[in-house]
Parts: C-alpha cells; sequence; structure tokens
C-alpha cells in the first residue's frame, strides 16, 4: 500500500482526490473542484470526463459554467467512495486491532511516513507500543500475530517500537530525538496520549 495515498492501489491519485472532493455530495464547478481537491483544473477535467463517460458523475451545463456532483444512485459509487477513503479504513482498522488485544497496551500510535502520508508501497508500517511490564513472550507473539495480519491487509510490514512507560519516561529525560518525532506526527490508536504519559502539557 501506498502511504502517500493508499487509493492509488486501484485508481490514480488525481482520481482518488477528486473522488473524495465530491463526495461531501455537493456540486462543484470545475475550477473550484480543482482546488478543493489539490490537482490541477486540467487533471479535474479529465478526471470529471472519464467518470460522467461512466455514469458516476453528472455535469450541469449552466450558462458560463459546469456543475459537477457525484451521480449518488450510481452502483459503483459507494464502492468508489471507499476506495478513494482507504486511508481512513486503513486508521479505523489499525485501532481495531490494537483495542482487540488479549494483553491491553497504555499507548499504541502510529508514526512515521504512514503517519504523515509521505510514504510510499516500501514504507513499513511504523507502531509505537507502550507497555506495562509483563510476559514478554506472550507480548511477542501478539505482535507477531497482529504483524502477519496488518501485513495481509496492506502489503507492507510493520515495525513495532515496543517500550515500557519507565522507559518512554527516561528517553523523553534523555531527550532523544524521536520521542519528539512521536508528538509531533503520532496518530493515537490507543489509550492515553504520549503527552500525558509524559506528563506534559499538550
Amino acid at each position: 500500500m501506498d502511504w502517500s495515498d493508499p487509493a492509488t492501489a486501484v485508481m490514480s491519485h488525481g482520481t482518488a482526490a477528486v473522488i473524495r472532493a465530491l463526495s461531501g455530495a455537493r456540486s462543484f464547478g470545475v475550477r473550484e473542484l480543482a482546488g478543493v481537491a489539490g490537482v490541477s483544473p486540467t487533471r479535474a477535467r479529465q478526471v470529471v470526463q472519464r467518470l460522467a463517460e461512466h455514469g458516476l458523475v453528472e455535469v450541469d451545463a449552466h450558462p458560463g459554467a459546469h456543475l459537477v456532483r457525484l451521480n449518488l444512485d450510481h452502483l459503483a459509487v459507494q464502492p468508489t467512495i471507499a476506495l478513494a477513503h482507504l486511508r481512513t479504513e486503513v486508521l479505523h482498522r489499525l485501532g481495531n486491532e490494537v483495542n482487540g488485544w488479549p494483553l491491553p497496551a497504555e499507548h499504541v500510535s502510529l508514526f512515521g511516513s504512514a503517519a504523515r502520508g509521505d510514504g510510499n508501497t516500501y514504507s513499513d508500517i511504523d507502531l509505537l507500543v507502550v507497555r506495562p511490564s509483563g510476559d514478554q513472550e506472550a507480548w511477542d507473539h501478539q505482535l507477531a500475530d497482529s504483524g502477519a495480519a496488518i501485513r495481509r491487509w496492506t502489503g507492507n510490514w510493520v515495525s513495532w517500537f515496543e517500550v515500557e512507560v519507565g522507559g518512554l519516561q527516561r528517553m523523553a529525560a534523555e531527550e532523544e530525538p524521536i520521542v519528539d518525532e512521536w508528538c509531533r506526527d503520532a496518530i493515537l490508536l490507543r489509550g492515553r496520549s504520549l503527552n500525558s504519559l509524559l506528563r506534559r502539557t499538550p
């Protein structure tokens, strides 16, 4: 999965961006649509034309403007919207996975390129796990099982960074740079925030 835009597994980035912009069920002029989607007007026009040929988009011609909207009755629209929002679904699944662990963690968050959205198909999924002390073998099995499941969903390997609460606080006290990266970029999946664990003011 390409973490800069997971939807590109099945559609171009431009198509996914236009679908995401249109999924709010409102109408746009093509230039406005391009601005909301973050693509050029030429690219937006190309995507709209192709989607309209398949009936997924309706174009209402008005003097001096064409208004574009999704055809919400089309059989392919809901699956297409779901694919365009694939990143949101992956984050939801990650949250469900780590919140279902038999051995609960104090904190789990996504960090690194996957969290920032600047990764690619070769990027690992970096997950920070802050856990209580306990049976290391049981934790190893739990993380291995989850890593295998996540690999099947996404095609990406998981890289776990595992630390106990006391170890996290020591890393912060020693001003290890990765702690600032976590606090800046991490997407919380389970438990207390890092600022709470580190007793920082958000």
